[in-house]
């Protein structure tokens, strides 16, 4: 009999929004990549108003399935991804991905912050703001700097603006963005160098790293800040989206790709993320790696960044679904 795995995802709500409908692609190819290997998958779409019957009807099948968890919020709500998981692990339901620690944890990204540091994974120092600042407080920081909702994920709230060089235009920027996310905004040094991002596969000590990917940005003038915003993400054929190229090797020295894979497991580890993450980084002024984003359970869509990274690696997607669940079924 083929094994069952239920494919939990977050209804989309609104459907001008890239980020959200994208999800119903990455069902798409989950499921078929685990129908060509044997298992019996369905899916579910979860949302606040069945959340209690999903979550009973899973528990009582909880010995017959697994679950392949791609939830990334509830109800449009990015800060609800940790709830999803965490109602699996309390109800003992085996399921794919992040625990729901690693979740929050990477959903606060000052908290992010605190936690590689705290490991001796390098990342900028980070000021949060819950209102407005005076000037005067503002005034030293080491401009320019990047500035983002603090909570947010899939580059949401990231524009060209988010790049500010003086206090005037960072209180301008943080007030628009409280008004707009109602939640904290995390401020950063601007990193002007190379951008890459690996993902990492397994868990604990078994975790490794896929090969480096570099995000190209092409045709940028010299005084134009170099940013993924959420257009390059989310809108084909924008401007922003053709000029932010992805490639996969990176072109780096061996050393340099070995020292940045082993921040990124590094990374992994600290934040106690499971079955597969990415991490993003930046070069600093003097070539220096540093860990900017943590995103565990990314988009895993056959088109996805970690897809084409798990593919340079010689796996192919079909065996890379089929081994998450194999996994999350063991365990």
């Amino acid at each position: 009999m083929k094994r069952q795995v239920v494919i939990l995802y977050n209804r989309p709500v609104n459907l001008d929004e890239p980020s959200e409908t994208d999800v119903v692609n990455e069902v798409d190819d989950v499921e078929a990549a685990l129908r060509e290997r044997g298992w019996n998958p369905s899916r579910q779409g979860l949302d606040g108003g069945n959340l209690r019957e999903v979550m009973a009807d899973l528990a009582a099948r909880r010995d017959q399935l697994v679950v392949f968890n791609l939830t990334e919020g509830l109800d449009g709500e990015a800060r609800h991804e940790p709830l999803v998981s965490g109602l699996l692990e309390l109800f003992g339901i085996r399921y794919t991905g992040n625990p729901p620690m690693a979740m929050a944890w990477s959903l606060d990204k000052a908290v992010a912050k605190a936690v590689l540091l705290g490991s001796g994974v390098p990342a900028p120092v980070s000021w949060t703001f819950r209102q407005i600042p005076d000037l005067a407080a503002v005034e030293s920081l080491p401009y320019p700097m990047a500035l983002k909702p603090a909570r947010e994920d899939g580059s949401l709230g990231i524009t060209a603006d988010s790049f500010v060089d003086g206090p005037a235009k960072l209180r301008a920027r943080v007030a628009d963005l409280l008004e707009r996310f109602r939640q904290p905004i995390l401020a950063e040094p601007y990193l002007p160098g190379r951008e890459f991002n690996v993902s990492v596969l397994g868990e604990g000590v078994d975790a490794y790293a896929m090969p480096v990917a570099e995000m190209q940005f092409l045709g940028y003038r010299e005084d134009e800040p170099r940013i993924v915003t959420h257009q390059a993400k989310w809108e084909s054929g924008s401007l922003d989206d053709r000029r932010t190229v992805p490639k996969c090797p990176a072109d780096l020295a061996p050393e340099v790709a070995l020292q940045i894979q082993g921040f990124a497991v590094a990374g992994f580890v600290a934040m106690e993320c499971r079955d597969y993450a990415r991490l993003d980084f930046r070069m600093d002024a003097d070539g220096h790696p540093q860990v900017i984003d943590v995103n565990p359970n990314p988009d895993i869509s056959r088109s996805a960044g970690l897809a084409r990274a798990v593919a340079v690696s010689g796996l192919s997607y079909e065996d890379f679904i089929h081994r998450l669940a194999e996994s999350a079924w063991n365990r």
